[in-house]
């Protein structure tokens, strides 16, 4: 037990310089540290744009922090069960020596990208391939980093921070929302009732779990509009 927990501490040590690095190479505009969900929680997630000039989508990059010693095979094997929620996913290993050509052959047939640590700096060896993971699981993943999908213009956008996930937004509450430059947050009654009655998703009675989300920039050049004419 003694010697399980000294490793995971000094993995632990390692998730700064994987953390600072993600965000100069991959141009990570948030990261954060042993977030995911119930099924897997990766060490370092990384969100980036690559929307383009006419898109405000994002990329997933889940991290899974190691410090050599593991089995190779078992800890890419790790690694790809983050695809679920993430577009792409890395195994960081802490190395003095370069991966061997058998573990980027395992690698490289799992589907994973490899980085290497080495003197508190990162490389990133293999590249990994982008995934479609599972819409729901992403979306949700995305939301436990402060992250939400506005219904209009379909950009990813900061509902809140970690801490408190909705900070940004008010609860069906328009005029509020312009007032004070938030999004909005509002629930779809009919999705919710019809999953109940089919049994996808079972809650007590009057509970709507179907949130949707608006952000800032739509309220503000489009709804506000709306409510500056008569017809609103």
């Amino acid at each position: 037990m003694y010697t399980c927990h000294m490793k995971t501490e000094r993995e632990k040590a390692e998730y700064p310089t994987v953390q600072n690095w993600m965000k100069r190479h991959f141009l990570c505009f948030k990261t954060a540290v042993n977030k995911g969900l119930k099924h897997g929680r990766a060490d370092i997630i990384g969100i980036r744009d690559i929307g383009g000039d006419l898109s405000g989508d994002v990329e997933t990059i889940a991290v899974e922090v190691k410090r050599g010693t593991s089995p190779f095979a078992t800890a890419s094997g790790q690694t790809l069960g983050y695809n679920v929620s993430a577009n792409r996913v890395y195994l960081a290993d802490r190395r003095t020596t370069n991966f061997t050509q058998d573990e980027l052959q395992i690698a490289g047939h799992l589907g994973i990208g490899l980085i290497q640590i080495r003197n508190k700096k990162c490389t990133e060896v293999l590249s990994s391939p982008f995934y479609r993971p599972i819409q729901r699981f992403n979306l949700a993943l995305l939301e436990n980093l402060g992250l939400g999908k506005c219904q209009i213009c379909g950009s990813f956008f900061e509902i809140g921070n970690i801490d408190k996930i909705y900070a940004n937004l008010t609860r069906e509450k328009v005029r509020q929302a312009i007032l004070k430059e938030k999004g909005i947050m509002f629930w779809n009654e009919e999705v919710a009732a019809r999953k109940h009655k089919l049994g996808l998703r079972p809650s007590p009675q009057g509970i709507v779990w179907e949130r949707r989300f608006i952000c800032p920039g739509c309220v503000h050049n489009f709804i506000s509009q709306l409510s500056a004419s008569e017809k609103f």
